[in-house]
């Protein structure tokens, strides 16, 4: 059987000291760019992979960032978002252990203590569906990091601004001669067990928001309606995207444009215009939020844009900084995404 190369092969190989290998094939300490190089050539060439539990061993640490996400399934922003953060983990030399809950308490509780069982070093949340499921976690003193919530004490916290992302948009729909304008988004989801539940505040943020962003470019108050839905049933959230969307589009003031608190939301409203035979965008104007499907749609989706990679790149130094930091804040701006589901309002309208 052939002998597997050691990390002293390959700083023998690249002509390096063995320390200097280490920093680089564990993602520590500074190392020249030629020197990085060289050293990475040589795994290659070697056909060299590091022996993970040696080294945690070694250095008593799992070297394992947790990330709690509520359905990947359901929304592909928790797929885009713990995408970003893994590259960034592997960047940093760590390896990350996910799960989604579903938005059920049994998974989520049962996800935790795997994360616990295999030590992690910090967990990101993005989102967890009930506060309460993290005491154990809170009691062995992991670091914690929230994306986009802010509902524990003692935490990291990255936030969103929605603001900036939907004065752009509602900006754009003005000069484009709109006036009657919706926003459709979610509401708070229910704890199975009566938990307290971590998904109003995103939701509200958001429409509170688009209400600001309308009024700073002189929209009537009575033109505006906010109208939100469940979205943590079996039915998911674009179908509830498809309910709410008919509802709106077949009331007598039917709006020109609608602004989705989502991309999945939105992807229901589009399906409902096609249903009612309303053009997008001759009829209506569709805008999403996170900016995770809009590309795949058609028409394309115009859609606030959440930006994953300083996400995720905040999220790993908080998660490096764990408690020898204080808990750390940190507010991330959004930005606006023009594709084709926006055009002009229609005549009369």
């Amino acid at each position: 059987m052939k002998q597997k190369p050691t990390m002293a092969d390959v700083a023998l190989y690249a002509g390096v000291s063995p320390s200097t290998a280490a920093r680089v094939l564990h993602g520590n300490g500074y190392v020249s760019d030629a020197n990085r190089k060289s050293v990475l050539k040589a795994a290659s060439e070697l056909e060299y992979h590091p022996n993970i539990q040696a080294r945690s061993l070694r250095y008593s640490r799992s070297f394992l960032i947790g990330v709690v996400l509520s359905s990947a399934v359901r929304n592909p922003f928790f797929a885009l978002i713990s995408h970003a953060i893994r590259l960034q983990a592997n960047a940093a030399g760590l390896s990350v252990l996910n799960f989604n809950h579903n938005y059920d308490h049994a998974t989520e509780v049962d996800g935790l203590r795997r994360l616990l069982d295999h030590g992690v070093e910090a967990v990101i949340l993005c989102h967890s569906f009930e506060i309460a499921n993290l005491a154990p976690i809170q009691k062995a003193g992991i670091p914690i990091i929230e994306i986009e919530r802010a509902f524990l004490s003692e935490t990291h916290k990255i936030l969103i601004d929605p603001q900036p992302g939907l004065a752009a948009a509602l900006r754009d729909l003005v000069e484009r001669g709109h006036r009657r304008i919706d926003f459709l988004g979610g509401s708070a989801a229910r704890g199975s067990r009566g938990g307290s539940s971590s998904h109003s505040s995103a939701d509200e943020e958001r429409a509170e928001a688009f209400l600001r962003a309308a009024a700073a470019v002189g929209l009537d108050a009575a033109d505006l309606h906010v109208t939100t839905g469940q979205y943590d049933e079996d039915s998911g959230t674009a179908l509830e995207g498809l309910i709410r969307g008919r509802q709106i589009l077949t009331r007598t003031d039917r709006p020109t444009a609608i602004v989705a608190g989502s991309d999945v939301l939105a992807a229901g409203v589009l399906q409902a215009a096609y249903e009612l035979g309303l053009h997008v965008p001759r009829d209506l104007s569709v805008i999403g939020y996170d900016d995770s499907l809009g590309l795949f749609l058609t028409p394309a989706l115009s859609s606030v844009r959440q930006p994953y990679d300083e996400i995720a790149t905040l999220a790993i130094e908080m998660a490096m900084a764990g408690t020898k930091s204080p808990s750390l804040v940190r507010t991330i701006g959004t930005s606006y995404a023009i594709r084709s589901s926006v055009g002009a309002a229609r005549s009369g309208a």
